[in-house]
């Protein structure tokens, strides 16, 4: 397997900063190399343990979008939590000549992903 695991050390300090941000009333865009929502992704691309990662995301309210990689077609799902969940296409996918990169613009109430050729452009609505 090509995947791999998030530790408890690293389940409790997202807990910690999940609260901190939470107290702090700021909405938050978690990046993680493996996707964490089977919606988004194929189940062999997903962390091992999304699941827990996924328990302790739902406890609070303040991420509205997690962005990946790994899964290099890219995809994107809402959670049942209303989490959008976007997995950006592979530049490794791409044929010569061709790019796959955005850029991410942040609003209050969105997200925006504007992309170029391969990567497509998204728009992830959120309640504030």
């Amino acid at each position: 397997m090509f995947n791999g695991a998030v530790g408890k050390e690293q389940i409790e300090w997202l807990d910690n900063v999940l609260q901190d941000a939470t107290n702090s009333n700021q909405k938050v865009v978690v990046c993680c190399h493996l996707p964490l929502d089977p919606g988004a992704s194929s189940k062999e691309a997903l962390l091992w343990n999304y699941d827990e990662v996924m328990d302790v995301i739902h406890r609070y309210n303040c991420v509205k979008v997690c962005l990946a990689g790994h899964d290099h077609k890219g995809g994107h799902s809402v959670d049942s939590h209303g989490v959008h969940h976007r997995v950006l296409e592979a530049t490794l996918e791409c044929p010569p000549g061709t790019d796959a990169f955005g850029l991410v613009n942040l609003f209050d109430d969105r997200l925006l992903l504007s992309g170029t050729e391969r990567m497509e452009s998204k728009e992830m609505v959120f309640s504030c």
